[in-house]
């Protein structure tokens, strides 16, 4: 069979003209449901994918056995569920009469397809109501527009980046009204769609190339200043309020500077801490995975140098060079002493983003790295003393394995530990000369009669986490002095809320202020472990948890996190967490069960923090756009079913005679099959005019002569006429509108 036969005439009426553009309903709601990447699991997703998948095929195969389609794809999505989450079989009910054995049946399987079936069910129920409405070019051009203005509100709103979906609806749109301009030449000129239909190629290339050339100058052309703000914008700004715009990678742009008091950033890892605190906003999109043998806080970074306002890194660290897959372990300054007890955590990381990265993250210390799959492997370094394995030039990393070597828990042996006498003290004793007196006081106060530097440590960080409430969003206002004012002085006597950059911060100040040499460290919280997947989250059954806390995780811009380290003689530097509502994970001795990490809604708190705070503004604005879509969507189908035109026409109309508004509507009617290609000559009649068209489309031709007499009689009669005139017009009117 040749292409030429393969792609004639009718193929392309039966594919391209009447499935085609469900496959592209299809693309339409894939980009859609990128909206609830942050509320969908993974299995969430593998299943819609799959049934969307089987959906496309159907719809492809059988275009008119609807009842076959529908069936097809329901067995998908049970098909899909049993794949990614296991039904368990409870057996069949001894008596079937028996009402509360069945109820008992029911519910016990049924509630193992909950949430899935249902957000199943409502995403194929959404195409095929999207491809019966955009089955008009109307139709089309709505849900063309209100998808984009969708996305577009969601991605004013909330942290996700949507601009290549917003770019596939793009793409699906322009190529879904080709196929309907198609389908009207089919209609309106079939001499000439047979003859174009002979030449497939011929139409595909220009439209290809056409949107190929649209897409790429959207994506190209240089950015032009802002015109007209959105609403958000404009609703927030008029408040006082800087607005940050995302910039694809979890980063932040400041839009506008305003005198505001607060300010808001996406949570996520930053290289400048040099001022810290503010307000953020969570951003969850993934940064990393790491499947790992033991729990762990992935270390990134320490620094030692505190401002007043924030932290710097030490000049001329020590670097040394880091071989990747080297037998010895790398070298740790001081080094632990030979009796301190360790467990080996292996990790091997793949990173989702796609930029550079300053350091490897992993749990601390890294002792050596097995495999590294970068662009740049020359520039790694390893730095002894403040356990980073970092690059002289950031790199594009895309994958890594690396082994740590944890210290197990000793608290006795931290107890009883000596003064420290490895290292120099006092870059980890260092504070500002303007550090008030009443962060020294209270230090003292909180861990008097205390003996040893580990309890002053706990002691410390207990009075942090009980004392003072975790938020993303500290009320910056409490603070007395906000040009000259020390941060930890004023979280401890001011604004007493925060995250973690405050309550690590503190820590690290009041535990220098008695003597502990302690330093500040930043990475990544744990992150979560997928397999602990949604049915949990919905009362279904939970896997046993590894007690190691071995697994993969994902590790999102919100799991960005800091915490604490304390020197110890022999042991070297060992972690606390002093933010409210976090647990760092720590091996222990054998026997001993570690305490759960707590859950919140706050599982990681940024080190990137600007100004600015949007609150809930975001609230308002967003249900006012989704009320007026709603609107607009009920219109639309109102519209379809022409109940919205036909009480349009009763207003337009009122204080005019039958026969008035008879030619009235064969005006419109003349503008419609004008704009369908029916042209009329100037030297012909209306009568002329109808009977040539008539020839053209035999079918038509009761419906032409009806119209064309109901308006000579109203035209040209003595009288007002009557209601049945009118509807006999317009009964005729409407099928020729139908039909073209």
């Amino acid at each position: 069979m040749t292409l030429r036969t393969l792609l004639n005439g009718q193929f392309w009426r039966r594919v391209v003209l009447e499935r085609l553009h469900r496959l592209l309903v299809i693309i339409i709601v894939l980009q859609l449901i990128q909206c609830f990447s942050d509320l969908w699991w993974e299995e969430t997703y593998a299943i819609v994918y799959g049934v969307l998948a089987v959906t496309a095929v159907v719809e492809l195969l059988f275009t008119r056995l609807i009842g076959l389609r529908l069936i097809v794809q329901g067995i998908a999505l049970l098909g899909m569920i049993q794949w990614k989450m296991p039904i368990q079989w409870g057996g069949w009910p001894e008596k079937w009469r028996s009402w509360e054995q069945v109820r008992s049946f029911l519910t016990f399987h049924v509630d193992q397809l909950h949430p899935f079936f249902e957000i199943g069910i409502g995403v194929v129920a959404l195409v095929h109501v999207l491809s019966w409405i955009g089955s008009r070019r109307a139709g089309a051009i709505a849900i063309f527009v209100l998808s984009i203005a969708g996305m577009a509100a969601v991605d004013s709103f909330f942290p996700l980046e949507l601009w290549h979906n917003i770019a596939w609806i793009v793409t699906a749109g322009l190529a879904w009204l080709v196929v309907l301009h198609l389908r009207q030449l089919q209609v309106r000129h079939p001499d000439s769609w047979e003859a174009l239909a002979e030449r497939p190629l011929d139409i595909a290339f220009p439209a290809v190339v056409i949107i190929t050339i649209v897409l790429l100058a959207g994506i190209f052309v240089p950015r032009a200043p802002v015109i007209l703000e959105d609403p958000y914008t404009i609703w927030t700004e008029a408040q006082g309020r800087e607005v940050p715009a995302f910039s694809g990678e979890g980063g932040v742009q400041k839009v506008s500077v305003t005198p505001s008091t607060k300010g808001s950033s996406l949570s996520g890892y930053s290289r400048d801490d040099r001022k810290i605190g503010g307000s953020f906003q969570f951003d969850y999109s993934p940064v990393m995975t790491i499947t790992t043998s033991q729990s762990s806080y992935w270390r990134g970074e320490s620094k030692s140098i505190y401002t007043g306002k924030g932290w710097a890194d030490t000049k001329d660290a020590r670097l040394v060079p880091l071989a990747v897959g080297a037998a010895t372990d790398l070298e740790l300054d001081p080094p632990r002493a030979p009796g301190v007890k360790t467990v080996e955590v292996v990790q091997t990381v793949t990173v989702l983003r796609k930029d550079k990265i300053p350091v490897l993250f992993g749990a601390g210390p890294v002792s050596s790295v097995s495999e590294l799959k970068s662009d740049n492997n020359a520039g790694l370094k390893w730095n002894p003393e403040e356990w980073e394995a970092r690059w002289t030039k950031s790199a594009r990393v895309e994958s890594y394995s690396i082994v740590s070597q944890v210290a197990v828990l000793d608290v006795k042996g931290l107890q009883g530990a000596p003064a420290p006498s490895s290292i120099d003290v006092a870059p980890y004793l260092q504070l500002p000369d303007s550090l008030p007196d009443r962060v020294r006081e209270l230090a003292k106060e909180k861990t008097a009669g205390l003996t040893n530097d580990y309890d002053k440590a706990k002691e410390l960080e207990s009075y942090l986490k009980e004392t003072f409430p975790y938020t993303n969003k500290p009320d910056l206002t409490r603070q007395t002095n906000r040009t000259n004012g020390d941060f930890v002085d004023a979280f401890l006597f001011e604004i007493k809320e925060g995250y973690c950059d405050y309550f690590s911060t503190s820590f690290v100040v009041m535990a220098r202020s008695i003597g502990l040499p302690t330093r500040w460290v930043k990475g990544y919280a744990t992150g979560y472990d997928p397999s602990r997947s949604e049915r949990e989250r919905f009362g279904g059954p939970i896997a046993t948890p590894d007690p190691s806390g071995a697994g993969t995780y994902t590790v999102r811009n919100a799991d960005a996190h800091s915490w604490a380290e304390v020197y110890f003689e022999g042991y070297g530097w060992i972690p606390f967490e002093p933010t409210s509502g976090f647990t760092v994970p720590q091996p222990l001795p054998q026997g001993e069960v570690s305490q759960p990490e707590t859950e919140t809604d706050t599982n990681a708190t940024p080190v990137d923090t600007s100004v600015s705070d949007r609150n809930n503004d975001w609230i308002v604005p967003a249900g006012a756009v989704g009320v007026i879509l709603i609107i607009l969507g009920l219109v639309f189908v109102s519209y379809r079913n022409n109940r919205a035109r036909r009480l349009w026409d009763r207003i337009r109309s009122r204080g005019h005679t039958p026969n008035q508004r008879v030619v009235r509507e064969m005006e419109r009617l003349l503008v419609f099959m004008q704009r369908q290609g029916m042209r009329r000559e100037k030297h012909e009649t209306i009568r002329e005019t109808f009977e040539r068209w008539s020839d053209k489309f035999s079918s038509l031709t009761l419906e032409f002569d009806g119209a064309l007499t109901s308006f000579e009689q109203a035209r040209y009669g003595h009288d007002t006429g009557n209601p049945q005139l009118l509807h006999e017009f317009t009964e005729a009117a409407t099928k020729i509108r139908k039909a073209l």
